[in-house]
């Protein structure tokens, strides 16, 4: 007998009505893997007993339900579930004993040669717009070398080509006529961070994430915004500092993931790094030795356009924490890891559970991050209001306070809070 019959021929029996409940909830493995684990197992443990009890069968029967009821709520998944949050505690407590050795690493770190970045000079490194507007007009540079032609958008789509397999047809693709967009304003009234585009043969719409998070069915209009322009084929990169995906709510996993999708094999997570990485090859390559060249370096002025090239390479690397110094932290971090839990990840599965734990894990260190910023900007605006009113100021009338609510909302949402505002003769002045 199945748990349905069971409920159907015992219905009006104590505890059918909790199962019916329960089961109304939408008990699944996605359910335990969101909510309290132990206390609704207790719960439904006793429901059941309760319903089972009152069916007046033998032991050998009640066995038989009650194994029955918890294959069909997945039990396999939450004895695996304990062992992995077991397994992922452990190595949480190593990882932190393993901050002793980081110390010692940035110790050494000191006696580097310094690390200046302009960008983060004047805290700008990890801004988005800013960022957007950098890599947008770095991609829009484009100019002769020897009779060569060099654009830097060319050579991204081949770069795309090459990791991706995107197809680009390089040798037909001419400089002048690759378009590159910031803000592109859709039908939503939403704006597109960079666009790229070649006659009606093609685009890329690329989102830039660094902190913000994402809008409702955000990528998803951007994508039918430029699918009704006819473009021939679309593609979607979402630039984040970790090769985080998009949320289901900003673009279905269905819609680029699964075989004979719309965007499958047209959509890429790249991390800031990896475009820090793939200027690096450039600066390398034989093409552009010139950039290295003293003597042309005098004659045309290429250093410019060299020490723009180290400090977008410097800032990308930086951005996903694998600048120089980064290094050799992600190296002790790693050897914790090799040693702790690479041997336990044997499919791409259980290392997608891990990354998506270690997802939660950021983002639950990043709200801690911002209750700190928001504690310390309710305590500024409480003294700052203490001090205007002992000078004679009245609220209400000489200036406005903004509430710990508006201050809270605008501070998680990463826009620049100001607290009070004077108003005098027609002059607005925000603290």
């Amino acid at each position: 007998m199945t748990l349905k019959e069971a409920l159907k021929l015992y219905e009006g029996q104590e505890g059918v009505k909790e199962i019916k409940s329960l089961i109304k909830k939408g008990i699944n493995s996605r359910y335990f893997k969101k909510k309290n684990i132990k206390r609704d197992k207790k719960i439904m443990e006793n429901a059941l007993l309760t319903l089972i009890n009152s069916f007046k069968e033998d032991e050998k029967l009640k066995r038989i339900y009650l194994n029955d009821f918890f294959k069909s709520i997945g039990e396999d998944f939450i004895k695996d579930n304990k062992l992995k949050n077991k397994l992922l505690t452990e190595f949480f407590e190593k990882l932190i004993k393993a901050k002793h050795e980081i110390k010692r690493i940035k110790k050494e770190i000191k006696e580097f040669p310094p690390q200046f970045n302009i960008f983060d000079s004047i805290n700008l490194l990890n801004h988005e717009n800013y960022n957007s507007n950098l890599f947008a007009n770095f991609l829009d540079i484009k100019f002769k070398h020897n009779e060569n032609e060099i654009g830097f958008a060319k050579l991204f789509l081949k770069y795309l080509n090459e990791e991706f397999g995107w197809e680009f047809d390089l040798e037909n693709i001419k400089i002048k006529d690759i378009e590159i967009k910031r803000e592109l304003p859709t039908e939503e009234r939403k704006r597109i961070d960079i666009f790229i585009g070649y006659k009606k043969e093609f685009a890329i719409i690329i989102e830039n994430k660094i902190w913000a998070e994402d809008g409702y069915k955000q990528l998803e209009n951007y994508y039918n915004h430029v699918k009704s322009q006819e473009y021939d084929k679309i593609y979607i990169i979402y630039l984040t500092p970790y090769e985080r995906e998009p949320s289901e709510e900003s673009l279905s996993k269905e819609l680029y993931k699964e075989k004979g999708s719309k965007l499958y094999g047209k959509f890429a997570n790249i991390k800031h790094a990896e475009i820090g990485y793939w200027l690096e090859g450039i600066l390398k390559r034989q093409e552009f030795s010139f950039l290295n060249n003293e003597e042309e370096n005098n004659k045309y002025n290429y250093k410019l356009l060299k020490s723009a090239l180290i400090q977008i390479i410097d800032n990308e690397k930086s951005i996903s924490g694998e600048n120089e110094e980064g290094d050799m932290t992600e190296a002790e971090i790693k050897k914790v890891l090799n040693e702790n839990l690479f041997k336990e990840i044997k499919t791409v599965d259980e290392a997608q559970e891990y990354i998506d734990m270690f997802n939660k894990a950021k983002s639950l260190l990043v709200k801690e991050k911002i209750t700190i910023i928001i504690k310390k900007c309710l305590k500024f605006t409480k003294e700052i209001n203490k001090y205007i009113k002992a000078k004679g100021y009245k609220e209400g009338k000489d200036y406005t306070l903004l509430t710990d609510k508006e201050i809270i909302n605008k501070t998680e949402a990463g826009a620049d809070a100001h607290h009070i505002d004077f108003i005098k003769d027609n002059i607005k002045l925000s603290l």
